[in-house]
């Protein structure tokens, strides 16, 4: 972690391969490498993949899933569900210029070095945001987009096939990681395993399961799971950060520099309706010593602020957990195997409060199902909780409708999906004028 931020800095000269759209003559800095040793290549892409989702796009998130609420200056904008075009230029104008080019010239690296660990690595990052670049997007530039200079206006692949192309990334992925030689090999320059393959090959297998369950193909995800899905909490996929200013985690920089988002109200509500152990680890107390959460349209200033457990300088940005893979396991076992479901199910309950340190039988026991009494409310509920933080329980409610949460106030309708950036009008024009009149409120293409 120590020089994290130092190699995170460091420019690759290869933005001509994003989607902003500028003559690559201009972006040729002669102050600027134009080739990077693939060892730092990688905590690079880590650390930039781990900026984006804890930032502009996690944010956002959490306010339409109700964990969090905007409450002053453009948050509360966002709270509403107005997000602009220009809102979210910077986010993904990082994911093509940043995090996708440094990790396609990993795969390029790789393949000169003969070193099938490292493209194992970048595949499976690959295949983990562009996962959610669909889910928040749809259709997208991907086939096409990564060319450099010369395809500076990609055109855009459907959702459906960009799934088909990061499911075939991640299995690809797992027989690169089950080479028995690799001239180079990832050590302490991954921010995420350290080198471990067989944590990266159990996080493709998790991430395989949880793209099959957004596809409603619970076969094919009990399947991936059962080759090695990700076993327990030292398997948990994240990057830390560190306490010094160039290493604070994205979360921590926000509130300290802008304040203007708390806790949601309806987030706060159910983990106190249960009396919920993790509540403390979330969230903060307000000005009165109570756990308060601002509804969503409410604007409430005073409500409680986020906990330090995800909230604080050296918090880690999660990207997948054991107890994400045990709640799949228990929804893509329910409507066949109320048992296995339901085994699951308290076993993802038991990961998550692991995965913070809490040991509470009391809890576990007053929480947990059987077979006769299992939902798939009661999964995806505990789900919603376990997985806070991440971006997943947007993609659960939008599939389920669970948990059951309200449009903000004023408002009539949950967005379900981010506009396209401003830049992709600007500089992409032919190929994004089919989705000139894509609104937040119309649906990527598993979302029925």
């Amino acid at each position: 972690m120590k020089n994290m931020f130092k190699i995170f800095v460091v420019s690759l000269a290869l933005v001509a391969g994003s989607c902003n759209f500028i003559d690559p003559e201009l972006n040729v800095n002669p102050n600027n490498p134009l080739d990077v040793p693939i060892n730092l290549l990688l905590p690079q892409a880590e650390v930039s993949i781990a900026y984006v989702m804890g930032g502009d796009l996690g944010r956002t998130v959490a306010m339409w899933t109700q964990h969090h609420a905007g409450v002053d200056r453009q948050s509360t904008g966002f709270d509403v569900y107005q997000l602009r075009e220009q809102d979210i230029n910077n986010a993904w104008g990082n994911i093509y210029a940043s995090s996708l080019t440094d990790l396609q010239f990993m795969i390029q690296k790789a393949d000169e070095t003969d070193s099938p660990y490292y493209r194992g690595v970048a595949r499976v990052l690959m295949a983990y945001l562009m996962g959610h670049v669909v889910d928040l997007w749809n259709d997208v530039p991907f086939s096409d987009a990564l060319k450099g200079a010369d395809q500076l206006k990609p055109a855009y692949d459907t959702g459906a096939s960009v799934y088909d192309q990061i499911q075939a990334l991640l299995r690809d992925a797992k027989l690169d990681l089950a080479q028995s030689a690799s001239t180079l090999r990832p050590g302490t320059d991954d921010l995420i395993f350290g080198g471990n393959v067989g944590k990266w090959t159990a996080f493709a297998n998790t991430l395989l399961a949880r793209n099959y369950l957004h596809l409603g193909d619970y076969g094919s995800a009990l399947n991936a799971l059962s080759e090695g899905g990700i076993a327990d909490n030292s398997g948990n996929a994240k990057v830390s950060f560190g306490t010094s200013a160039i290493e604070q985690n994205p979360w921590f920089q926000f509130d300290d520099q802008r304040n203007d988002q708390r806790m949601g109200k309806f987030f706060i509500d159910l983990m106190k309706s249960i009396n919920d152990p993790r509540l403390p680890y979330f969230a903060a107390k307000d000005a009165d010593g109570n756990y308060v959460g601002s509804g969503a349209g409410e604007f409430n200033v005073g409500a409680s602020g986020w906990g330090d457990y995800y909230c604080d300088a050296a918090s880690p940005v999660v990207f997948a957990t054991y107890a994400e893979a045990k709640f799949i396991e228990a929804e893509a076992s329910f409507p066949t195997n109320k048992q296995a479901a339901a085994d699951a199910y308290n076993a993802g309950i038991a990961a998550s409060l692991a995965q913070i340190g809490i040991d509470d039988a009391a809890f576990l026991a007053q929480e947990a199902a059987t077979a006769g009494n299992i939902t798939l409310e009661k999964i995806m509920t505990h789900k919603y909780i376990a997985c806070y933080s991440t971006l997943e329980p947007f993609a659960d409610w939008r599939r389920t409708g669970f948990p059951s949460l309200q449009p903000a106030a004023g408002t009539t309708e949950i967005a379900r999906r981010f506009p396209y950036p401003g830049d992709e009008r600007l500089y992409n024009a032919t190929n994004y004028a089919p989705y000139s009149g894509t609104t937040v409120f119309d649906k990527v293409f598993w979302d029925n």
